[in-house]
C-alpha cells in the first residue's frame, strides 16, 4: 500500500482449504477516503479482505461493500438498538476502522466483538500563510473550518452553533484541503492517516505541501478497531491469529 500502512496478515498458512461452500462474510466500510479507499476497488479495505482470504483458506469468503453511515446503521439496526443477538439477526459482516464511542449501540448492550487494529487522530490542518496555531477548539472561535458533511466534532460543534466558529462542509477530505491552500478556510479537519497519505501520494499536494501546517495537537486521538457481532468468536480467532503490524508515521510538519 505504498508504505503508508504495512499489513502483515500472512505469518502464518493454512494448508488446507475448508470442505464445502465458504461462509459470505460482508466487510461494511463507510470510509470511503484515502487510506481505505484510494481508487476503484484499491486501498486499505480491499487490501484486508484480500488478506483475510488468502488467511480463511475456503472457510470464508469476504466480500466489500462500501456504504455510507446511515446505510450502515440500517443494516445493523438490530445490533445498534440491542435486539440482537437475542432475536436471529444476520451476523455474517464485519466493519473495520472504526471504535466502540462511535454510536454503535443505542443500549448498553455487550453485543459485539472488538480486534484492534491502530491508533489514529483526527488532525487540524492550515495554511502556514495565515499564522493560525491550533490549541484547542476555542483556538478556531471567529474562524471558518472546513469540516465534512454529516462528521460530528466533539468541542467545535457546540461553537458551531453559538455562531463563534463558521462551519463550511464537504463531501471529500481532499477538497477540504485545497480550500485550505486557497486560504478560504482557516483550516480543515482530518485523520491523520488520510492526511499522511496525501502528503505521501497526492501529487498535487505534494507539491504544495510546504503551505500545511499540521497542528502539534490534536483535535481527539483514538484506536481503530475491527467491529464483529458476538457470537463470532472463530472469526475473531482468525483475525486475532494473524499478527496485524502497522507502522504508523509521524505527521509531516
Amino acid at each position: 500500500m505504498q508504505n503508508l500502512f504495512l499489513l502483515s496478515l500472512f505469518s502464518i498458512s493454512l494448508n488446507t482449504a475448508a470442505a464445502g461452500t465458504p461462509e459470505k462474510i460482508m466487510l461494511y466500510s463507510y470510509h470511503n477516503h484515502p487510506p481505505f479507499v484510494t481508487a476503484k476497488n484499491q486501498g486499505l479495505t480491499y487490501d484486508l479482505a484480500e488478506q483475510l482470504n488468502t488467511l480463511a483458506a475456503g472457510r470464508y469468503n469476504f466480500e466489500v461493500k462500501i456504504v455510507p453511515r446511515s446505510r450502515l446503521n440500517y443494516f445493523i439496526s438490530g445490533w445498534i438498538n440491542g435486539k440482537c443477538p437475542n432475536i436471529e439477526c444476520d451476523n455474517n459482516w464485519l466493519v473495520p476502522w472504526v471504535n466502540p464511542k462511535w454510536g454503535f449501540s443505542t443500549t448498553n448492550a455487550n453485543n459485539y466483538l472488538w480486534h484492534p487494529l491502530f491508533i489514529d487522530s483526527n488532525v487540524i490542518v492550515s495554511n502556514t500563510s495565515n499564522h493560525f496555531e491550533y490549541t484547542g477548539p476555542e483556538s478556531l472561535k471567529g474562524g471558518v473550518l472546513a469540516g465534512m458533511r454529516g462528521h460530528r466534532y466533539v468541542g467545535i460543534d457546540e461553537l458551531v452553533n453559538s455562531g463563534e466558529v463558521t462551519r463550511i462542509d464537504g463531501n471529500r477530505e481532499r477538497d477540504n484541503l485545497l480550500k485550505v491552500l486557497k486560504n478560504r478556510v482557516t483550516a480543515t479537519l482530518l485523520p491523520q492517516s488520510t492526511m499522511q497519505y496525501f502528503l505521501k501520494e497526492d501529487p498535487e499536494i505534494q507539491k504544495q505541501k510546504n503551505q500545511l501546517k499540521v497542528a502539534k495537537k490534536v483535535h481527539q486521538q483514538y484506536q481503530r478497531f475491527i467491529m464483529l457481532p458476538s457470537g463470532r468468536e472463530k472469526v475473531l480467532s482468525l483475525l486475532q491469529s494473524a499478527p496485524v503490524t502497522t507502522i504508523i508515521n509521524t505527521v509531516a510538519q
